[in-house]
């Protein structure tokens, strides 16, 4: 028999040359102070934790499967987000709705545009299904360029266009109008990843599929809900064309227990006001703190800030995250040419924050000590 070696060569090229996603650090250490997934730093509402209360108790039985289509979790987002009926399709965390877009969208051979940076899962995710991935560098403000997202994507015949919107890992909300000019101007799907928009002043949620044919939105309950560990996303678009995807999606997708979590968490609307509020305070006050120590801030509109170190030195950064990780404070560094002079904090409680920044400040003095 063939050794393994000979086994995995028969593997399809694009699996054997791809690399995987790399998410934050995970440690479990209940002494970290953990600010590097854009993770909610505040529990799930009580009317969540009182939803899951009532499956502890036996009232709804584990041993049945849950509702195969999350019907009951789709219309309460199509309420909250005044979408028609059908609008709505629910995955296992966004991932699995993103994983579904590129498998339904295009075939293989075929490519789409994103800026750069953006979120690095989609290049993964069109690689495992042999679908090309073009970026379009961001301009020196890090500001989207969106001319040259539809000149490059017209110019290869792309058949989908895609960013986060606010951007990961910069933070930036773009130009309504000129979001509004993509959607029109694009013959293609755009795909606005809206993970973080709860934290912004905009959201193209309740136009997908209605105002615009082609302009597919999606979300996360992990982000502005707390609820990250449940893994709950969903995405809005044309009925039709969520019919058509619904094929491929898993059967029994969502367990029960994130259908009831997730239903009672969409209901809570003055709970998710209130930690959006809280969220949002906390990094202007990060910004305003971050600046006065030399740092130059991109004006956030999520539950992170982007922030570029006071020298713009790339070591610097990776000095400034590796000092940090001993005080057993995680934040996130990227080494990618554009983004290595920033580091990326989420938001968290206020002392978290004071924390980062005594943190740094230390940092800071101790170099300037050495001089």
């Amino acid at each position: 028999m063939d050794s393994i070696d000979a086994f995995l060569n028969r593997l399809p090229v694009r699996l054997r040359s791809m690399h995987g996603y790399v998410p934050g650090l995970q440690k479990n250490d209940t002494e970290i102070i953990k600010l590097n997934s854009n993770e909610n730093p505040y529990p799930p509402s009580d009317a969540v934790l009182k939803a899951l209360g009532s499956l502890a108790s036996g009232a709804m039985p584990l041993q049945k499967y849950p509702p195969p289509r999350s019907s009951g979790l789709r219309s309460a987002l199509e309420s909250r987000y005044s979408l028609p009926p059908g609008s709505v399709l629910c995955g296992n965390g966004s991932d699995e709705v993103l994983a579904l877009l590129f498998r339904s969208l295009m075939d293989p051979g075929d490519s789409f545009v994103m800026p750069d940076p953006t979120y690095s899962l989609y290049p993964i995710l069109a690689d495992a299904v042999g679908v090309q991935s073009i970026a379009v560098p961001v301009d020196e403000a890090l500001h989207i360029r969106f001319d040259a997202l539809l000149t490059e994507a017209n110019a290869r015949g792309s058949k989908m266009i895609i960013m986060a919107m606010p951007n990961a890992p910069t933070g930036l909300y773009e130009s309504t109008e000129q979001i509004e000019t993509l959607i029109r101007s694009f013959a293609g799907w755009v795909v606005l990843d809206e993970a973080y928009a709860p934290f912004a002043e905009n959201s193209f949620m309740h136009r997908a599929g209605t105002d615009f044919p082609n302009l597919i939105c999606i979300s996360t309950f992990s982000k502005a809900w707390s609820l990250a560990g449940m893994r709950i996303g969903w995405m809005a678009a044309h009925p039709e064309l969520v019919q058509q995807i619904d094929k491929l999606r898993d059967s029994y997708n969502l367990s029960r227990a994130a259908q009831m979590a997730a239903e009672a968490a969409i209901a809570d609307i003055a709970w998710q006001e209130e930690n959006a509020r809280r969220i949002k305070e906390s990094r202007e006050w990060l910004q305003k703190e971050l600046s006065r120590l030399g740092f130059e801030c991109l004006q956030s509109s999520a539950n992170f800030v982007f922030a570029r170190v006071p020298s713009g030195d790339p070591n610097q950064a990776r000095s400034i995250f590796e000092f940090l990780e001993e005080k057993k404070i995680l934040i996130r560094y990227f080494s990618a040419p554009r983004t290595a002079p920033y580091l990326r904090i989420s938001i968290g409680t206020p002392d978290q924050m004071a924390a980062v920044v005594r943190g740094i400040d230390e940092f800071l003095k101790a170099a300037k000590s050495r001089l």
